[in-house]
């Protein structure tokens, strides 16, 4: 189970926002597309203290920037844009690490020419906005053991020992 996640750290998060890394292998959009829906899903989960199961609903949309792969190293960001009791929307960012990281709200102004410059020097950047639902645990999403194992994902994401 643990090769299916991409998550290798989560920096920071708050109520509104999460960052994380993750390392790529394979650099492909789809990939860094799901590096994005688990940060989200990761800060959905949390935001339920964990009594509920998410899942990813729909990306309303999604845009990579340069070659359309992201190699290496990704810092991660994520903004809460809305939410209700079920669903949760969110404008999610991958970039290479090292690089200056977009963050914020696809309608920010400033975001928007932070993106612009991003392309206009030829970065990688991949973003978008993601939507989440959450519903409660039933027979086919057991509590009694998903709600342990997201737990102990988020406990090694965040105190930095990573998923092993």
């Amino acid at each position: 189970m643990a090769g299916f996640h991409l998550l290798t750290a989560v920096s920071f998060m708050d109520g509104e926002c999460i960052r994380g890394r993750a390392v790529l292998d394979d650099p492909s959009s789809f990939v860094a597309m799901e590096c994005l829906a688990q940060l989200g899903a990761l800060h959905v989960r949390s935001l339920c203290d964990f009594s509920k199961h998410a899942f990813l609903l729909k990306v309303e949309r999604f845009s990579l920037t340069g070659q359309g792969r992201i190699p290496g190293k990704l810092a991660l960001s994520g903004n809460l844009v809305a939410r209700s009791q079920a669903a949760f929307s969110y404008d999610l960012w991958a970039q290479g690490e090292g690089q200056e990281v977009c963050s914020g709200r696809l309608s920010d102004p400033r975001v928007k020419s932070a993106v612009q410059r991003v392309q206009g020097e030829g970065k990688e950047v991949c973003f978008g906005r993601f939507v989440f639902s959450v519903k409660d645990y039933d027979d086919r999403f057991r509590k009694a053991i998903l709600r342990k194992r997201y737990k102990e994902i988020f406990a090694c994401l965040t105190n930095g020992s990573g998923i092993g």
